[in-house]
């Protein structure tokens, strides 16, 4: 009876231990999943022998607002050939030639007052022939009184002439003078006047020439702002024009590449509108700064020869050379990266190993270097290829075991 009651306490003793022993096993600690990436290789200017392709903005060289510089009544536009054979008005888009004249202003007031101011020259210039005329006069009167004074003088001298005789003569001569002088001086004032008659003739005669509204340069029409028979006040934009040749593309590169790109730098650029084209073009500018939104520095390439196609606000494509050595960095992505628990101040990562069959997550001091994008480099403490806990980095204990999930 004795055994049979220590049978059953033994028995009760190994169920209750077996019991225990399934129970800690059910609530043992569960294994963190992280997600993980290698340690990569980058390259700062792009792989070695490969280029960086970008999209230009093509603009024209030149940009220019054509205006009257007098006011008036707009009596033409400049008329061309329209796909229906028809002519018409010039309008945006339409090509014209140097010297065109793509608008002109009524011409009558413009005519009238060069005639006004050719006739105020030619009153004055018959003035100055008039005055010619009278100093002439005046002259040989001072000469023949200057003679008679010589003559009174010599007379008086040898008590021929009488005193007050000799101060007529002398008074003569002082008249004469006078009225040289005031010839003179009258020429003067019609010199002056022939001077302002000739500027207002010139000017009259620019005014009328600014009438006509011409093409500085082969060009493209951007915008006709007016109509025949508005009155255009002086000043007032009439046309926007664009220069034909040379062209420029306009695109932006960041930082890491505006290093890498020097001014006169051949380049080889192509747009999709004229396929199977390639132009040449030279970078002619540079910016010195970055635009403050889109952080990028503007570069500006010049197309001396543009393809006949070409035209402003088209699109083109550029390849960049990357530098032909550059140095490989490795890289991780920026949240692999946590706070070092020995050094507040610090870095780490968490490197997956293999350990008794089991993947543990050991933290690594590193140092960091420049960040690209989502990316940042480790210049010390890490080799490539190494595996990272990136997903749930923050959470893994040093020595833990984790399981690596897709």
């Amino acid at each position: 009876m004795k055994t049979n009651t220590q049978i059953i306490i033994g028995f009760l003793f190994c169920l209750a231990w077996s019991t225990g022993c399934r129970r800690a096993e059910s609530y043992q600690k569960p294994v963190k999943p992280v997600q993980t990436q290698e340690a990569q290789k980058l390259f700062p200017g792009g792989e070695p022998g490969d280029g960086e392709r970008y999209s230009a903005n093509i603009l024209p060289a030149s940009q220019t607002e054509l205006a009257f510089r007098q006011g008036g009544y707009l009596s033409q536009i400049h008329q061309v050939k329209g796909h229906d054979q028809k002519m018409r008005y010039v309008q945006e888009g339409d090509s014209v030639a140097k010297g065109t004249a793509l608008a002109r202003l009524r011409n009558d007031e413009f005519a009238a007052k060069v005639e006004q101011a050719q006739a105020q020259l030619t009153e004055a210039q018959s003035a100055i022939e008039t005055n010619r005329a009278n100093l002439s006069e005046a002259e040989a009167a001072l000469h023949q009184a200057e003679r008679d004074l010589d003559r009174a003088t010599k007379l008086l001298e040898s008590r021929s002439l009488t005193k007050p005789d000799y101060e007529g003569a002398k008074t003569k001569v002082e008249l004469a003078q006078a009225k040289v002088e005031a010839v003179r001086s009258q020429r003067q004032v019609i010199e002056a006047k022939i001077s302002g008659a000739r500027a207002i003739v010139s000017e009259a005669a620019l005014a009328q020439q600014d009438a006509a509204l011409r093409a500085p340069m082969d060009c493209y029409v951007l915008k006709r702002l007016v109509e025949p028979g508005a009155i255009i006040a002086p000043g007032r934009p009439v046309f926007v024009v664009a220069e034909k040749s040379p062209v420029k593309a306009m695109f932006g590169v960041p930082d890491l590449t505006v290093k890498n790109v020097k001014l006169g730098a051949p380049l080889t650029l192509t747009a999709e509108a004229i396929p199977g084209v390639e132009f040449k073009g030279l970078i002619s500018r540079i910016s010195p700064t970055a635009d403050p939104r889109s952080r990028v520095f503007d570069v500006e390439v010049t197309i001396s020869r543009p393809p006949a196609g070409l035209r402003p606000g088209m699109i083109a494509s550029l390849t960049l050379p990357t530098a032909k050595s550059p140095t490989p960095l490795t890289v991780i992505p920026i949240n692999a990266v946590v706070r070092l628990k020995q050094s507040p101040e610090g870095y780490a990562v968490n490197v997956v190993t293999e350990q008794s069959g089991k993947q543990i997550a050991r933290q690594r001091p590193v140092k960091l270097g420049e960040a690209f994008g989502n990316m940042i480099a480790v210049t010390e403490g890490l080799s490539l290829g190494e595996r990272v806990i990136t997903s749930g980095a923050a959470m893994v204990v040093d020595g833990e075991e984790i399981r690596v999930i897709p």
